[in-house]
């Protein structure tokens, strides 16, 4: 090999040094930093969250079969979510789901798939069932709103909307559009 030769050997080295140096290129760099940050920092199985009031007693909690954080926005996805919303000593609201995604802070739960609502009142006899789908829930608010199918069952009769706003702790109910009712009349 000539002095040519050996020049452009070394000049090929320098040049690949170089490149190696560099790293990979930026865009590289962000598609792996992306695929890490997409993927859970932690999870749990038989997940429970306990929010409590200013009394010190349970505002709401939180059940869901297993748990997957996000690190990226600090969400979580929860499979077979289970939301329970007190509204006081005796009445409760026990909200289910098939799955449910909570965003940053735990400000909102959006329960995706079915979603089955009752309200729970040990010393009332009137039962009444939300049944859903896709419902944004605010736990600390008490307050839940879709814009799907609504069906509300209790013993008067069965309603129909699309769309629902909920303020759960007044327990008022405003349906948005196309309410149907069926109405059974009360025996004396």
């Amino acid at each position: 090999m000539g002095k040519g030769g050996i020049a452009l050997l070394l000049v090929a080295v320098a040049a690949l040094s170089w490149w190696l140096q560099r790293g990979p290129a930026p865009e590289l760099q962000q598609q792996a930093s992306d695929q890490t940050q997409r993927e859970p920092d932690y999870y749990m199985e038989t997940f429970e969250l306990t929010s409590l009031n200013q009394d010190g007693k349970p505002a709401y909690k939180l059940y869901a079969d297993n748990m997957l954080h996000y690190s990226i926005d600090d969400s979580a996805t929860l499979e077979k979510p289970h939301l329970v919303l007190f509204r006081n000593d005796e009445e409760f609201w026990d909200i289910r789901a098939e799955s449910g995604l909570v965003s940053h802070g735990g400000e909102s739960v959006l329960l995706e798939g079915e979603v089955i609502i009752l309200r729970v009142n040990p010393t009332h006899a009137q039962a009444l069932q939300v049944i859903t789908s896709d419902l944004t829930v605010r736990p600390r608010d008490k307050f839940a709103e879709t814009s799907a199918k609504v069906t509300i069952k209790d013993d008067r009769g069965v309603t129909t909307a699309i769309g629902m706003r909920a303020d759960l702790n007044q327990r008022r109910v405003a349906l948005l559009s196309n309410v149907r009712g069926t109405y059974v009349p009360q025996s004396r």
